[in-house]
Formats: C-alpha cells, sequence, structure tokens
C-alpha cells in the first residue's frame, strides 16, 4: 500500500524539513511519518496544534474538518484522537478535484480510516444535517470570502462550549483575503469566545462556558510564526 503524492523533489525537501521541523516541538514527533510522505498546504507549527487540539481538548465529542483534500490535515487531527484514546475526525469535503481516493489510501496507509469518518458533501449541506456537539470545527475549505463565511457560520452552533472553532489560511501569514477577514471579524466577538489566538495560518477561538478550559501551549508555535514573519517581511503588529 502506497502513498499518493504529487510535486517533484523539491515537495519532497520541503516535507522532509516539515517533518523534522516539528519533531523539534513538543509531540510533533508523532506526525514525523505523514508530514514527510503526505502532500498537503500545511506549516509544522499547524500541524502540530491540529495534534494537540484533537489529543487535548477536554471530551469526546467529534472533531469536525472541513476541506480534507490528500489527508494530511485529516491525519493529523486523526493521530491526535488515536493518541487520545477515543473520538473520531468527520472529514467533510466534496472532493471536487478528484482526491476522494488519494485520501482514502492515505488513510489505510497510516491505519487511521477507523477513527475517520469520511462524508463526502458540501460543508453546508452536513452542518444542516449534523446532530450533537463537535469538540473543534476546522474550516479549511474553498477560501472565497462568502464560502468561508457560510462554512464557518454553519457550523460555529454545533462547536460545544469550551470548544474550539479554527481557521485556516486567516492570519496575516495568509496570502488569501477571503479567510482573514471571516476570522477577523467572527474572532472579534467576546460575547462568544473566552480565548482566541493563531498558529502560523490558523485563527482559533475557544467557545465561553467550557467547565474545563484549555489552552495551546504557545511557545514553539509562536517562535516559528516570528521566524515566518521576517522571511515574509511581515510587521509583528500585522
Amino acid at each position: 500500500m502506497t502513498v499518493r503524492r504529487i510535486g517533484t523533489w523539491k515537495d519532497a525537501v520541503r516535507r522532509a524539513i516539515d517533518a523534522a521541523v516539528a519533531s523539534a516541538i513538543p509531540g510533533g514527533s508523532r506526525l514525523f511519518s505523514i508530514l514527510a510522505r503526505v502532500d498537503g498546504y500545511l506549516y509544522p507549527q499547524e500541524a502540530v496544534f491540529l495534534y494537540r487540539i484533537a489529543r487535548f481538548v477536554p471530551g469526546d465529542e467529534p472533531i469536525v474538518e472541513i476541506g480534507s483534500f490528500r489527508g494530511r490535515s485529516t491525519l493529523c487531527l486523526a493521530r491526535g484522537v488515536s493518541d487520545r484514546g477515543s473520538g473520531t475526525v468527520v472529514s467533510v469535503d466534496p472532493h471536487v478535484y478528484g482526491t476522494e481516493a488519494d485520501l482514502r489510501e492515505n488513510l489505510r496507509h497510516f491505519a487511521a480510516a477507523p477513527r475517520v469518518d469520511l462524508r463526502v458533501e458540501r460543508s453546508c449541506d452536513a452542518a444542516a444535517s449534523w446532530s450533537g456537539p463537535a469538540r473543534a470545527v476546522f474550516v479549511d475549505g474553498n477560501h472565497e470570502e462568502a464560502e468561508a463565511r457560510a462554512d464557518a457560520g454553519a457550523w460555529l452552533p454545533h462547536v460545544k462550549a469550551g470548544g474550539y472553532l479554527l481557521m485556516h489560511d486567516a492570519t496575516d501569514l495568509s496570502r488569501f483575503p477571503g479567510p482573514r477577514r471571516v476570522a477577523a471579524e467572527i474572532f472579534s466577538k467576546a460575547e462568544i469566545f473566552d480565548a482566541v489566538g493563531r498558529a502560523g495560518t490558523i485563527a482559533w477561538g475557544r467557545i465561553r462556558g467550557g467547565a474545563s478550559p484549555w489552552s495551546p501551549p504557545e511557545g514553539a508555535t509562536a517562535t516559528l510564526d516570528g521566524l515566518l514573519r521576517r522571511a515574509k517581511g511581515i510587521p509583528e503588529n500585522a
């Protein structure tokens, strides 16, 4: 059984660097083989952040992922719930670019299929039929502003108190203005969130009212984010 890959030798080098950097972050060594072998658009600190969310956010409710592509983030989340010993990842993606077979093969390769409930449908359709709370929702679907706003708006009501709404490509490190604008708007609502932050291009907020609050560690993430900002010439207060 193989891992579906795309790209050139340069992509292989980038994957190896991602895996090595992630391994230097506490908990990141659990993701080495995933990051070294699976294509996707995820900085190493983002991968470790998702792993920590899936492993440590209190509760046994599912983690919902909107947009899975070939499964790089899906596998990081699945490794988190597996190491936790309970829970599932619900992966929602219509796979309009034909990536469903790649995703399924990658899940089988890493023995993650039992932890992942694949739903090949559009995000808002899945949200409309969803019942019960989610421990966290990771929005990484269509990056047009209207679509990102619709995804976040459809799933926010399903995130439990103390749970997390996460939006990818939604910080100053991202080149996508749509998710950035939506995240800036949503995470400014102090009546909904009691903590907000960022990890790479992921903007996150914790829903008020949780009985057992937990927040992701920020040390290594902040260091790597700072290095990326300097490399991209982005002011720290951007």
